[in-house]
Protein backbone atom coordinates (compact mmCIF):
# COMPACT_ATOMS: atom_id res chain seq x y z
CA UNK A 1 0.00 0.00 0.00
CA UNK A 2 1.16 3.35 -0.48
CA UNK A 3 0.20 6.61 1.41
CA UNK A 4 0.38 10.44 1.24
CA UNK A 5 0.04 11.81 4.55
CA UNK A 6 -0.66 15.36 5.16
CA UNK A 7 0.72 16.90 8.41
CA UNK A 8 -0.15 20.39 9.97
CA UNK A 9 -2.07 21.77 12.16
CA UNK A 10 -5.21 24.22 10.23
CA UNK A 11 -4.90 26.64 12.93
CA UNK A 12 -1.56 27.69 12.11
CA UNK A 13 -1.61 29.52 8.52
CA UNK A 14 1.03 27.73 5.73
CA UNK A 15 1.34 24.72 8.64
CA UNK A 16 -2.02 23.82 7.29
CA UNK A 17 -0.41 22.83 3.64
CA UNK A 18 -0.20 18.98 4.04
CA UNK A 19 -3.63 18.60 4.65
CA UNK A 20 -5.06 20.96 2.52
CA UNK A 21 -3.76 19.19 -0.04
CA UNK A 22 -4.70 15.74 1.25
CA UNK A 23 -7.90 16.78 1.76
CA UNK A 24 -8.05 18.65 -1.53
CA UNK A 25 -7.16 14.92 -3.39
CA UNK A 26 -9.42 12.72 -1.48
CA UNK A 27 -12.46 15.14 -2.17
CA UNK A 28 -11.64 15.57 -5.83
CA UNK A 29 -11.46 11.72 -6.05
CA UNK A 30 -8.74 11.82 -8.43
CA UNK A 31 -7.95 8.88 -10.21
CA UNK A 32 -5.33 7.85 -7.69
CA UNK A 33 -4.00 4.33 -6.62
CA UNK A 34 -2.74 5.76 -2.99
CA UNK A 35 -4.94 6.44 0.00
CA UNK A 36 -4.46 10.16 0.80
CA UNK A 37 -4.87 11.42 4.70
CA UNK A 38 -4.88 13.62 7.24
CA UNK A 39 -2.25 13.14 10.05
CA UNK A 40 -3.19 16.79 11.31
CA UNK A 41 -0.75 17.47 14.63
CA UNK A 42 -0.17 13.96 15.23
CA UNK A 43 2.68 13.02 14.00
CA UNK A 44 3.15 9.84 15.88
CA UNK A 45 0.09 8.79 13.64
CA UNK A 46 2.74 7.94 11.20
CA UNK A 47 4.46 5.27 12.81
CA UNK A 48 1.50 3.13 12.28
CA UNK A 49 1.96 3.24 8.43
CA UNK A 50 5.40 1.87 9.29
CA UNK A 51 5.17 -1.76 8.26
CA UNK A 52 5.78 -4.27 5.79
CA UNK A 53 2.72 -3.76 3.35
CA UNK A 54 3.85 -0.05 2.79
CA UNK A 55 5.14 0.35 -0.43
CA UNK A 56 5.77 3.87 -0.11
CA UNK A 57 4.86 6.75 2.20
CA UNK A 58 5.14 10.37 1.27
CA UNK A 59 4.66 13.04 3.76
CA UNK A 60 3.45 16.61 2.64
CA UNK A 61 4.53 19.33 4.93
CA UNK A 62 5.13 23.13 5.55
CA UNK A 63 9.14 23.09 5.99
CA UNK A 64 11.90 26.12 6.56
CA UNK A 65 14.22 24.97 3.98
CA UNK A 66 15.35 28.50 2.86
CA UNK A 67 13.37 28.91 0.03
CA UNK A 68 11.30 31.61 -0.73
CA UNK A 69 7.71 31.69 0.32
CA UNK A 70 5.56 28.52 -1.95
CA UNK A 71 8.98 27.19 -3.01
CA UNK A 72 9.17 23.24 -2.56
CA UNK A 73 11.12 20.24 -3.03
CA UNK A 74 11.00 16.98 -2.98
CA UNK A 75 13.23 14.81 -1.09
CA UNK A 76 14.06 11.47 1.06
CA UNK A 77 15.14 11.81 4.98
CA UNK A 78 18.70 10.16 4.01
CA UNK A 79 18.83 13.77 2.60
CA UNK A 80 18.51 16.17 5.74
CA UNK A 81 19.98 16.18 8.96
CA UNK A 82 17.67 18.76 10.68
CA UNK A 83 14.61 18.90 12.58
CA UNK A 84 11.43 21.14 12.27
CA UNK A 85 10.88 24.02 14.86
CA UNK A 86 9.14 27.11 15.05
CA UNK A 87 9.66 29.29 18.41
CA UNK A 88 11.66 26.32 19.72
CA UNK A 89 8.85 24.26 19.82
CA UNK A 90 8.15 21.09 17.37
CA UNK A 91 5.03 22.22 15.43
CA UNK A 92 4.04 18.17 15.45
CA UNK A 93 4.43 15.94 17.81
CA UNK A 94 7.37 13.89 15.96
CA UNK A 95 8.88 14.98 13.06
CA UNK A 96 9.66 12.45 10.32
CA UNK A 97 13.45 12.50 10.98
CA UNK A 98 12.27 11.54 14.94
CA UNK A 99 10.05 9.13 13.86
CA UNK A 100 12.33 7.43 11.61
CA UNK A 101 14.92 6.91 14.35
CA UNK A 102 12.03 5.99 17.03
CA UNK A 103 10.85 3.33 14.65
CA UNK A 104 14.59 2.42 14.41
CA UNK A 105 15.02 2.24 18.23
CA UNK A 106 11.63 -0.46 18.31
CA UNK A 107 12.58 -2.70 15.20
CA UNK A 108 9.72 -1.28 13.01
CA UNK A 109 10.13 -1.81 9.78
CA UNK A 110 10.94 1.40 7.77
CA UNK A 111 8.70 1.87 4.47
CA UNK A 112 10.68 4.04 1.78
CA UNK A 113 9.63 7.98 3.10
CA UNK A 114 9.70 11.14 0.55
CA UNK A 115 9.04 14.41 1.52
CA UNK A 116 7.31 17.19 -0.15
CA UNK A 117 8.20 20.18 1.71
CA UNK A 118 7.09 23.52 0.90
CA UNK A 119 8.45 26.63 2.51
CA UNK A 120 5.82 28.74 4.46
CA UNK A 121 5.38 32.32 4.27
CA UNK A 122 3.79 32.63 7.55
CA UNK A 123 2.84 30.04 9.86
CA UNK A 124 1.10 32.66 12.31
CA UNK A 125 -2.37 32.16 13.86
CA UNK A 126 -4.44 32.14 10.74
CA UNK A 127 -7.58 30.00 9.02
CA UNK A 128 -6.03 30.16 5.82
CA UNK A 129 -3.10 30.05 3.57
CA UNK A 130 -0.85 32.84 2.98
CA UNK A 131 -1.14 34.39 -0.84
CA UNK A 132 2.15 32.57 -1.94
CA UNK A 133 0.88 29.39 -1.51
CA UNK A 134 -2.69 29.87 -2.03
CA UNK A 135 -1.73 30.61 -5.36
CA UNK A 136 0.69 27.51 -6.20
CA UNK A 137 -1.93 24.86 -4.34
CA UNK A 138 -2.64 23.13 -7.81
CA UNK A 139 1.22 22.73 -8.54
CA UNK A 140 1.44 21.10 -5.34
CA UNK A 141 -1.01 18.92 -5.85
CA UNK A 142 0.11 17.35 -9.31
CA UNK A 143 3.58 17.29 -7.37
CA UNK A 144 2.38 14.75 -4.75
CA UNK A 145 0.36 13.06 -7.21
CA UNK A 146 3.53 12.73 -10.25
CA UNK A 147 5.77 11.85 -7.07
CA UNK A 148 3.19 9.26 -6.11
CA UNK A 149 2.92 7.67 -9.53
CA UNK A 150 6.41 8.37 -10.38
CA UNK A 151 7.36 5.75 -7.25
CA UNK A 152 5.66 3.12 -9.34
CA UNK A 153 8.00 2.87 -12.29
Amino acid sequence: MRYLLGLGNYAMGDDSIGLRLVEHIAEQCLDIDFEAIEVGNNGMLVLTYFTEETDLILVVDAVRFGGAPGDFTLFSPDEVDTQKVTGGISTHEGDILRLIELAKQIDQPIPPIRILAIEPSSMDIDQGLSPELESRFEEYVQAAVEAMRQELE
